[in-house]
This record gives C-alpha cells, sequence and structure tokens, in this order.
C-alpha cells in the first residue's frame, strides 16, 4: 500500500490547485520509471475519464496491488467530477485519476484516485480501456 501512496504522491503537484486545461495527460511506464509521454487533456479523453468513473464497481480489495510492469495514465479531471459509490462509501470530488493498466497477466485495470478533499482512493471499474489505450497510444 505504501508504493501506491509513493506512486500517487510522484504524479500529484503537491500543492492543492484548481486544474486548467493546459494540464497534460501523462503516460508512464513501471518499467522504465519515467513519463514516456504526454497528450493534451481533450474532451475525448475526459469523456473517457467520466467514463470510468461512471462503471467504478467498488474499491480494491487487494491488500497491495503490483504496480511492476504496468502502465499509468494520469488524467487531471478538469472540472473535477462528483463520484458516489454507496457500497464502498465513497462520495467525494474527484480531481485526477491514474489508471493502472497491467503489461500481462490476468488483473484487470484499476484506478488511484484523488479527490479534492486529499484524499486517495484505489478503485475497481468495470469499463473497458479500449478508447483510452488507443488515446494514448498504446497496443
Amino acid at each position: 500500500m505504501w508504493l501506491l501512496l509513493c506512486l500517487a504522491l510522484f504524479f500529484s503537484s503537491g500543492e492543492t490547485a484548481i486544474a486548467t486545461t493546459a494540464e497534460q495527460i501523462e503516460l508512464f511506464d513501471s518499467d522504465q520509471q519515467k513519463v514516456v509521454a504526454t497528450f493534451d487533456n481533450t474532451a475525448a479523453l475526459q469523456a473517457e475519464a467520466q467514463h470510468m468513473l461512471d462503471s467504478v464497481s467498488g474499491r480494491v480489495l487487494e491488500f497491495n496491488p503490483s504496480l511492476d510492469h504496468v502502465m499509468i495514465v494520469k488524467i487531471p479531471l478538469i472540472p473535477p467530477k462528483h463520484l458516489t459509490q454507496r457500497s464502498a462509501g465513497i462520495d467525494a470530488d474527484i480531481s485526477e485519476m491514474f489508471v493502472i493498466m497491467p503489461k500481462q497477466g490476468s488483473r484487470p485495470p484499476w484506478l488511484i484516485l484523488h479527490t479534492k478533499q486529499d484524499e486517495t482512493v484505489v478503485v475497481e471499474f468495470s469499463g473497458s480501456v479500449k478508447k483510452l489505450r488507443e488515446q494514448v497510444k498504446l497496443p
């Protein structure tokens, strides 16, 4: 779990600020330990982020999901999106999300969410990442 928090803090700006349209989408490769590409924060990417948030099914129940051999897409949400998932006890405004996509294996993608209240929430979702992968040029 510490690894998740450290990664989340690594990607965060460290300051609470209202997102601007200049904030970029970042693609991070855990094997290379660096951001490998950036993209404009388009309406299409914001729509994909909303689609994933709409399909949140609950919190990640694994003690420490692996961040080895993954691609991570950081999406600043402009404006922040409200997420209510009663069964998981989530009722928060989400300011940025990280889509964690394993490169191999059977583990489905999951999300790390940062709220406007400076909380981090790790959740499962049932939506597809196919369009997101296409937009950030992943196979």
